[in-house]
């Protein structure tokens, strides 16, 4: 059986030439990616209090997609991870395993084990970027972990932040908003169960 496909509403109009400018193709608002389907809109007057960023596991697998650029991850930011866990593990059909903190977002971290893409329970342990999200968003989804082949050859413009997190060695992308969402940029080499990269 194939992994299940994401859908993935942003209601916000900063992500589409974020992902635009590392090679993220996206037609009449869609970016359609190998595991996740992202539908990219403006934010309406009515959608005040709603969330910028939303999930689902996507109703039918979709189109055969070629796009070597990839949602591995998705990140749940949450006050209490027990909670969270209670919650979102049943919704994704999944169960959930302590991993490698967050460096750049300064969050503890739960990964689920399931097949990609997974979903990481983020909590807060600093006072960092995570902290912030949630003060100005409140619990919800509010990380996509994008594996990007090629990290060294990314746009010049793009301002990144380099740390390490569940996935193994990562980039958080400093050209969007300081509260989040964030999008945090990942090698796609194979990583070893607690999300560190399996040495040759």
């Amino acid at each position: 059986m194939p992994p299940a496909r994401l859908l993935i509403r942003w209601t916000d109009g900063g992500l589409a030439p974020l992902l635009e400018s590392i090679g993220v193709s996206i037609a009449e608002g869609v970016a359609d990616l190998p595991s996740a389907r992202i539908e990219l809109g403006p934010r309406s007057d009515d959608a005040a209090g709603a969330p910028i960023l939303d999930v689902t596991l996507a109703p039918e697998s979709g189109p055969q997609v070629e796009e070597q650029i990839d949602i591995a991850a998705v990140g749940w930011a949450t006050v209490e991870l027990d909670r969270a866990e209670a919650t979102i593990g049943p919704q994704f059909g999944t169960t959930f395993v302590e991993a490698t903190r967050d460096s750049l977002l300064g969050a503890s971290v739960r990964r689920s084990t399931n097949g990609a893409p997974k979903v990481a329970l983020l909590e807060p342990d600093t006072e960092g970027r995570l902290a912030g999200a949630l003060a100005r968003h409140g619990e919800g989804l509010v990380v996509l972990y994008l594996s990007v082949p090629g990290l060294d050859a990314i746009p010049a413009h793009l301002a990144t932040r380099s740390g390490t997190g569940p996935f193994g060695p990562a980039r958080l992308l400093l050209n969007g908003p300081r509260a989040g969402p964030f999008l945090i940029l990942l090698d796609p080499a194979p990583a070893s169960r607690d999300g560190v990269p399996s040495k040759p």
